[in-house]
């Protein structure tokens, strides 16, 4: 964590580039709530000057998608000289003072990220180091599938500081208006922070793999990935591999493949309506060495599945924004099968698409201009907010707010 000097010299610099934001949420590139932050947090930094607070709730918060790097942080090896990054203690009172310290007199706005099921009790902390600036605040939290109502309500309690609050989902947006009440934040559906959106997903997972043209390197390496898949849970598994491929060959190389009965090869050319079925009907994509214009990933991002792009040498020109995307080395089997087993875990997510970013950071900083989002002093609870409820509008006093 920087000193205070520092801090200063910092603060100091980015105040001659104008008012800078303040994002704060999780921050590892190996988590789907760390990579939209960063995606977030890269989207306003293209104009703007950012402060990204990292707020990890756990030591072991890298266990999500650990050994899979996301093809979205894979393109992002610079980090852009308008943010600059903190870490938040994890004792609660020392976090605190670091939220004080931190956001600056001048800042444009306030964000914190949360994720239902994590620690978000450090976003009320953030909201009154805002608030104590006279900084406009916004929430933004992502709406997963099978909403639970009861994570909901527990959110509402810690975003209930907020000037904004934007969520992906109609019903939890109406349901946080209903217990916020008038005096409470104005909340707002947003897209891009829906993650709902695909077909409840039964428990046969018809996997997908689009390969080059007689790349039966990259064949076998798929099929040793996928005989690692243990025999107890194969039947709940089929592979259906799209390649150009001499038949004998290819079916050949299944006969001596462990799981080789549960894999069907594809050999004709597809239309764009049957990649689509094909792809909506995926709980996973598997796609090597996509090229600039692959249709394959362009429909794979379309239907917002989870895709395995399987790379050789360089990076691939495709997945900038998507944060669905996981990179694998195509050179080795247990890469490509860690890789499908993480892409699996997230079979049931819909991913925005990548320009749903940049449409996200223009609300928010249009919010930040607006005079009828900020109106009134945030309560500090929901108990508050149900008082407050009870007095006259024309009693309540105004905040006025710097942005």
């Amino acid at each position: 964590m920087r000193d205070r000097n520092e801090f200063n010299e910092i603060a100091t610099n980015m105040s001659a580039k104008g008012p800078s934001i303040v994002v704060a949420g999780p921050s590892s590139s190996l988590t789907i709530p760390g990579i939209i932050v960063s995606q977030i947090v890269h989207a306003i930094s293209e104009n703007h000057s950012v402060m990204n607070i990292e707020v990890d709730s756990s030591s072991d918060f890298d266990a999500g998608l650990h050994r899979t790097p996301s093809l979205a942080a894979a393109h992002r090896t610079e980090v852009s000289g308008n943010v600059v990054s903190y870490v938040a203690p994890t004792h609660p009172r020392l976090r605190a003072q670091a939220f004080k310290g931190w956001i600056p007199s001048s800042a444009r706005a306030a964000i914190a990220f949360a994720w239902p099921g994590l620690d978000n009790a450090w976003i009320s902390q953030f909201l009154n180091a805002a608030h104590a600036n006279k900084t406009p605040t916004m929430v933004v939290c992502v709406s997963l599938p099978r909403s639970n109502h009861d994570k909901v309500i527990a959110l509402a309690e810690v975003m209930i500081g907020a000037d904004l609050v934007l969520v992906g989902n109609a019903a939890e947006a109406d349901a946080l208006k209903k217990i916020f009440s008038r005096s409470g934040p104005v909340v707002e559906m947003h897209q891009a922070l829906s993650l709902q959106g695909r077909a409840e997903r039964t428990s046969i997972h018809q996997i997908t793999a689009f390969l080059p043209k007689e790349n039966y390197d990259a064949l076998a390496t798929l099929l040793t990935a996928y005989d690692a898949i243990p025999e107890a849970w194969i039947d709940n598994y089929h592979l259906k591999v799209v390649m150009r491929s001499n038949e004998e060959i290819a079916n050949q190389m299944l006969r001596e493949s462990y799981h080789g009965e549960f894999v069907r090869l594809v050999g004709e050319d597809l239309s764009s309506a049957e990649l689509e079925r094909l792809c909506s009907s995926s709980s996973a994509l598997i796609i090597a060495d996509p090229a600039f214009d692959s249709r394959a990933f362009s429909i794979a991002v379309d239907c917002g599945v989870a895709v395995v792009v399987l790379a050789s040498s360089q990076l691939p020109d495709v997945g900038r924004g998507y944060v669905g995307a996981l990179l694998a080395d195509m050179n080795r089997p247990v890469s490509v099968h860690v890789a499908l087993t993480h892409a699996l875990r997230l079979a049931e997510l819909h991913f925005p698409r990548p320009d749903a970013w940049n449409d996200l950071v223009n609300r928010l900083l249009d919010a930040a201009r607006r005079e009828d989002v900020i109106t009134v002093a945030p309560p500090a609870t929901l108990k508050e907010a149900t008082r407050q409820e009870a007095v006259p509008s024309s009693q309540l006093t105004p905040t006025a707010h710097a942005g």
